[in-house]
């Protein structure tokens, strides 16, 4: 249609073979300016007067017009009808396309502090997590241009970017606002939308893309302050220690490598934690599922939300927890290592239900080592004629061929109508000792006929009375019984039997040799030794702890003495009386 036409330009970012994708990524147009066409021409060639980019910051420009004759060239709608280069001086514009004009001229003025974030895409759609960000720029004439959007680095495999925004009156959530069809070309994108049309763009998600069995830890990364991401593992040594049932749980190690995964690490926080799997051992009595959400028990990793769960066994006391500093990472290497706390931020979703009761004890292998052991018993279930606990084993001392499981045994235990033990699934417990040169594996019968199944308190209780296992002991001291065994009493507070006394007897005591030294043989008319233990067969017996008494009767020696004297005193006496009288006698004589 011949007449005047009214003009804008505006500055974008796409090149002239790309469509017009890139429409909202435009500056604020140019002031209007107008060409005339002629009567019988259909097209109209601009020259000269179309506005260039001084700055070079942009890569081509876009031409809007009016259609002919607008009342007001500053107020009319302009409408997209090309796009040429920055270094063309023309554009030759077709007239009789007016029925085809392209979208509108955006005029509006952006107002605002805005932060930016890149996200990359991949050909199945799953997107990067976002780039740095890039902080605040200022406005230009109602417009912001960022320049050299980041690109992706050698070897990825992306597709597409996509440019996220917060609104002025929301600083901490963006939206998409542009979505990029490549992601290795440099691009510079000018920011026009206002806030309503961003927010109905789609949330930047901080934690994208989710992380997965398969993932590499060194991989996982972390939102930290102010939006940054920090590596959450490194190459090292990665020292866990779990809880259970509100007690801490020995550690454990696991070695991080280039290629160890997130399911390499949920399986190994799994085993540490003593957690059973279903089925378990026994695939006619199968471990039940989580009572209350009907999950098995285990550690998994929800793809949907890049989460690590773990459901424990039922029971209040095998309920698990990791609390921070529960992972210990030591990099380097000696001396110059260096020991991090990395806290993924478990934290509990369900509290721990179901009756139990638990118990430690210390066990010992064939070398004396002592061999740590935790049970646990849980109600499972109760019908009209028994009630039915689940007991649990576990050991930090267990060392199996493959993996790092503390989990050592699992059985039913039955009680009848009157809470008396009356059969189990299972009473043995396996305890490998793949380090040491034990015994492997140590094998532990338990004993359950002690117990009950009454339901006398509200706390259940377990305890294990007696065992026959100690550590290495010394021989402290001895006793004998009255029956002539003796009995050695070790440092370890075990006592043995280490012998027996024998004793004989003769037919004729009084036929044996004496020795001396108080000591006897047999003799010619002693007769044969009949030998038996103390008591038996007419033997004499043994009075334990007592001394030996001599055979020499002091009291009848001493007055035997006293009398002999007594005696020779008398005699003494006679002989000198007699004497004096034969020398009265020889004395008269002479």
């Amino acid at each position: 249609t011949p007449g005047t036409y009214w003009y804008k330009v505006v500055y974008c970012n796409s090149t002239v073979a790309d469509p017009p994708a890139y429409l909202d990524s435009e500056s604020m147009a140019s002031n209007a300016f107008s060409a005339t066409v002629g009567v019988g021409d259909t097209s109209m060639r601009l020259t000269n007067g179309i506005p260039t980019d001084a700055g070079g910051n942009y890569r081509s420009r876009h031409i809007y017009r009016t259609t002919v004759d607008p009342a007001d060239p500053a107020t009319a709608t302009y409408s997209y009808v090309g796009e040429i280069s920055n270094n063309v001086d023309d554009f030759f514009n077709d007239i009789t396309a007016d029925g085809a004009l392209g979208a509108a001229l955006n005029e509006e003025v952006i107002d605002g502090s805005y932060n930016y974030y890149v996200t990359f895409i991949n050909a199945s759609g799953v997107e990067s997590r976002p780039s740095p960000v890039i902080e605040a720029l200022p406005i230009d004439n109602g417009r912001i241009q960022l320049l050299d959007l980041p690109v992706q680095t050698a070897g990825d495999q992306w597709v597409s970017r996509k440019i996220y925004r917060n609104t002025s009156d929301n600083q901490s959530t963006f939206y998409e606002i542009a979505t990029i069809s490549d992601a290795d070309t440099v691009i510079n994108f000018t920011d026009n939308i206002p806030d309503t049309v961003a927010e109905t763009g789609g949330q930047l998600d901080f934690n994208g893309p989710r992380i997965t069995s398969g993932t590499p830890l060194i991989n996982v990364i972390q939102l930290g302050d102010n939006n940054n991401y920090v590596n959450t593992f490194d190459v090292g040594t990665l020292e866990f220690t779990g809880r259970k049932g509100e007690r801490n749980l020995a550690p454990k190690e696991m070695t991080i490598e280039s290629t160890s995964t997130v399911g390499q690490l949920v399986q190994f926080m799994e085993e540490s934690m003593g957690i059973q799997t279903p089925p378990g051992p026994d695939l006619d009595h199968v471990i039940p599922d989580d009572g209350p959400t009907g999950d098995s028990a285990g550690g998994t990793v929800d793809s949907s939300t890049g989460q690590i769960v773990f459901v424990s066994n039922n029971g209040v006391d095998n309920a698990v927890e990791v609390f921070t500093g529960s992972l210990q990472l030591t990099t380097g290497t000696p001396p110059n290592t260096d020991t991090q706390t990395r806290d993924l931020n478990f934290s509990s979703v369900q509290t721990a239900v179901g009756n139990s009761a638990v118990t430690d004890f210390i066990a010992y292998d064939s070398l004396g080592m002592d061999v740590r052991v935790r049970i646990t018993a849980v109600m499972e279930d109760r019908t009209n004629s028994e009630t039915i606990y689940r007991w649990f084993a576990d050991s930090p001392e267990n060392q199996p061929l493959s993996g790092d499981s503390i989990s050592v045994g699992t059985g039913l235990i039955y009680f009848d109508s009157d809470g008396n033990f009356s059969r189990s699934t299972n009473d043995s417990i396996s305890i490998y000792r793949r380090d040491v040169p034990s015994e492997s594996p140590l094998e532990i019968t338990l004993d359950f006929d002690e117990l009950s199944g009454l339901g006398g308190s509200d706390e259940a209780s377990l305890a294990v009375s007696r065992q026959d296992g100690s550590a290495p002991g010394t021989l402290t001291s001895f006793i004998i019984g009255d029956d002539g065994t003796i009995r050695g009493v070790f440092s370890n507070g075990i006592t043995r039997d280490l012998g027996q006394i024998r004793m004989v007897r003769f037919t004729n005591p009084s036929g044996l040799e004496q020795k001396g030294e108080n000591l006897f043989a047999a003799g010619v008319n002693s007769g044969l030794p009949i030998e038996g233990d103390p008591g038996s067969q007419g033997i004499g017996t043994i009075v334990a702890g007592a001394t030996e008494l001599s055979n020499t009767d002091i009291g009848g020696n001493l007055i035997d003495l006293i009398l002999a004297s007594t005696m020779y005193r008398g005699n003494t006496r006679v002989i000198t009386t007699s004497q004096e009288m034969l020398e009265e006698l020889l004395s008269l004589r002479r």
